[in-house]
């Protein structure tokens, strides 16, 4: 096929948008494209495709395996390859007839003229950190009366920039560079520039932005935006229709906050406004002080809109213990294995962080016991809020022997009463490969933060969490994501929480549990320290002042029972999505793997990235009701727990609400990283000995627990923590 017969055809599409005589036009213009990386390979295919006829093309580098996420001819057979061979050859698939000028060694002050040499516009695709070269680029450019178009892969968007030579500020004057300038001060300025009102900070880690190291994160989906806005912006100079709007001028489309902003920021940089935003940006997002990190999204929030959603990498919550070396291959286990699973075993969660049990280390095995004296309260009816703890302590050792090839058997007995539930976690060598859940054992929290507006919880994480209960039988998790059904579970947050607030128990025990200062925090290692409660300053002026009952019951009188309920009610409507964790039972036993359930839940809620927070009230005060009616709680709350219930059950109607134990309610959505852990009591190095322990009942009785011979002093040590 002839040229011009194979350019008819293959463009006969644009038809319709471009006139034929439109198109020719095009066919006889020359662009040059400066770097075929991230932006500049994907402007190249766009113009192609669009029917530009000319291109000067440079880049000095070459593809590798780090390209692929974003490069349009980053693929494993062009490895190695330089990315000008490979982009010429991507062009050419398109249009064999391309005429092309190539600069493999990248755009220099030495070739500056040659490649300028005839062109008609130039668009940027250097690498962001490129910058001497690219103003070299811009102001060579102006000089030769060439327009230059820049797009920006920010986030989810991109950000466009036209630079004329007939009007507006030239790239010197927009984004105030002048002599003596750092290098991370020239990044900072054209960054800022780039987008004067960001929409993209909500959507990324700031802390994986460094301009010392030159490294930022980049989305071929914005990249792909890039192209289609610059090669719409060089389209229109090209035929001279359609407004052109040089800079001052900015735009910034992001579809995933489904943002457009658009406008003229006067004297650029210069101007007083971005001055301020760019010495608060300095000050606290690019500052190596740690320090002041958190301040940012406080002070910086009006100015940069900054509402950040996602809390970037987890970090662990408490201090994580060296890992012994492994795998274990021979019994008996050794005491550096079993010490690291305590660790892991007290960073499970419990009711008030109460940490309600106790451990006896055996030669291959842990017994987890109730400590019942660790938590009475109204809450924890026949102690099943410890029988949960105690199951989420147990799969938390269960998930980390697998780290050190060790397979875990669970015999579980009880008492009389939930009080002496007891289970033994036996541990065998087994080729058994490690729990990919290990790792967020130190990572899991519960994050009392406002969560992120408009979020929903994905398909792949809502598979998961349904798959984290598989290996459960009896266990059930029903998942809420319609927004009409969270509002109504919203409702009953508040109903419950109501009656919270108003009973002098719970007030009196949430108080006794809330830690008040460091040095209280770090003596006891239990409770809540008051900033982990993430009620703000106002919030944590409240908690103090209404501490006494008389003050509470009087702002109780006052209405303020129902605010803090409507608080609780608000998290609640604005989670991604909630979820209910049930067992086919409500015996002790029942309970204790429904908490091994909740943990390998909360776990994998956690590795998905997503904040998980309990709503205890609910299901405990449906257990007490279940077991003793409504008797022990206050009269004048009977019918708002008739009504609480009733509501409680149309929510969840697929529910046994009389033959299922109720193990957990929670919300789950993103926000960003909690500031204040919670503190776990330390298992210490009490020594263990076997010596003299008769272990005869676990040989004849399989599934009970020995006790030891209660005859030999010391026979064995129990660790509270």
């Amino acid at each position: 096929m002839d040229p011009h017969t194979y350019y008819q055809t293959a463009f006969s599409r644009n038809i319709g948008i471009f006139t034929e005589a439109e198109q020719d036009l095009l066919r006889r213009s020359r662009v040059a494209v400066a770097g075929l990386g991230g932006v500049g390979g994907l402007h190249l295919i766009t113009l192609a495709r669009m029917g530009v006829g000319a291109f000067h093309l440079a880049d000095m580098d070459v593809f590798e395996a780090a390209n692929v996420n974003r490069q349009y001819g980053a693929k494993v057979q062009n490895f190695g390859r330089p990315k000008l061979d490979v982009m010429v050859e991507e062009a050419r698939a398109v249009n064999p007839f391309l005429e092309i000028v190539s600069f493999p060694e990248g755009v220099t002050e030495e070739n500056l003229d040659r490649f300028l040499a005839g062109v008609h516009v130039v668009l940027d695709g250097l690498d962001f950190f490129s910058f001497h070269i690219r103003r070299k680029l811009f102001n060579r450019a102006r000089d030769k009366r060439i327009y230059v178009v820049t797009a920006g892969p920010l986030g989810f968007s991109t950000a466009v920039l036209v630079f004329s030579p007939f009007e507006g500020l030239s790239f010197d004057d927009y984004f105030d560079i002048r002599p003596g300038l750092t290098e991370e001060e020239q990044y900072l300025r054209f960054a800022m520039g780039l987008a004067p009102r960001p929409t993209h900070l909500r959507t990324m880690d700031m802390k994986r932005v460094s301009l010392t190291q030159r490294a930022g994160p980049s989305l071929d989906s914005a990249c792909q935006l890039c192209a289609g806005a610059a090669a719409t912006e060089a389209v229109k100079i090209l035929l001279g229709r359609g407004p052109v709007r040089p800079a001052p001028y900015y735009l910034q489309l992001d579809p995933y906050t489904w943002t457009l902003r658009r406008g003229r920021l006067p004297l650029g940089n210069r101007n007083p406004v971005q001055r301020l935003k760019r010495a608060a940006v300095k000050h606290f997002l690019l500052s190596d002080s740690a320090s002041s990190r958190p301040k940012a999204g406080r002070l910086l929030r009006p100015f940069l809109k900054q509402e950040p959603v996602f809390g970037g990498d987890t970090p662990d919550c408490r201090p994580r213990p060296a890992v012994p070396p492994g795998p274990v291959k021979t019994r008996p286990i050794p005491k550096p294995v079993l010490d690291y699973l305590l660790e892991a075993a007290v960073q499970a969660p419990s009711g008030d962080n109460a940490q309600p049990w106790k451990f006896l280390l055996e030669e291959d095995a842990v017994r987890i016991q109730v400590d019942p004296d660790r938590d009475r309260s109204f809450f924890n009816v026949d102690q099943v809020a410890s029988v949960i703890a105690c199951g989420a302590a147990a799969e938390n050792i269960r998930i980390a022997a697998t780290a050190f090839g060790l397979e875990t058997r669970m015999e579980v007995s009880t008492g009389p009463d939930d009080e002496s539930l007891s289970a033994r976690l036996v541990l065998e060598p087994s080729p058994i490969a490690p729990d990919p859940l290990h790792d967020w054992i130190w990572k899991r929290h519960t994050n009392r933060k406002s969560f992120a507006k408009g979020t929903r919880l994905s398909p792949v994480a809502a598979e998961s969490l349904r798959h984290a209960l598989e290996a459960f039988p009896g266990s059930s998790l029903h998942l809420i994501q319609e927004k009409k059904r969270l509002k109504h579970l919203a409702r009953l947050v508040y109903l419950v929480d109501r009656i919270r607030t108003e009973d002098r128990r719970l007030h009196e025990h949430l108080h006794r549990m809330i830690r008040r200062s460091d040095a209280e925090a770090r003596r006891t290692r239990d409770g809540f320290p008051l900033k982990n409660l993430e009620a703000g300053l106002a919030g944590e002026i409240f908690l103090r002042l209404s501490r006494p009952w008389a003050v509470m019951n009087v702002l109780n009188r006052l209405g303020m029972g129902r605010v803090v309920a409507v608080h609780a009610a608000r998290g609640m409507a604005g989670a991604s999505a909630a979820g209910l964790v049930t067992v086919s039972g409500t015996a002790a036993g029942d309970f204790f793997q429904g908490g091994r359930a909740l943990q390998s839940i909360w776990l994998t809620a956690a590795a998905h990235g997503l904040a998980f927070q309990p709503m205890a009230a609910v299901t405990l005060f449906w257990t007490r009701a279940q077991r003793q009616g409504l008797t022990p709680f206050q009269a004048r709350h009977h019918r708002l727990l008739e009504r609480a219930f009733a509501l409680y059950q149309e929510i969840f109607p697929d529910v046994d609400f009389y033959g299922a134990g109720h193990v957990m309610l929670f919300r789950l959505g993103h926000a960003p990283p909690i500031s204040t852990p919670t503190l776990r009591r330390p298992p210490g190095a009490a020594e263990i000995s076997m010596k003299n322990m008769d272990i005869s009942c676990s040989l004849e009785r399989p599934g009970s627990i020995c006790t030891g011979d209660d005859t030999t002093p010391n026979s064995q040590t129990i660790y509270e923590p």
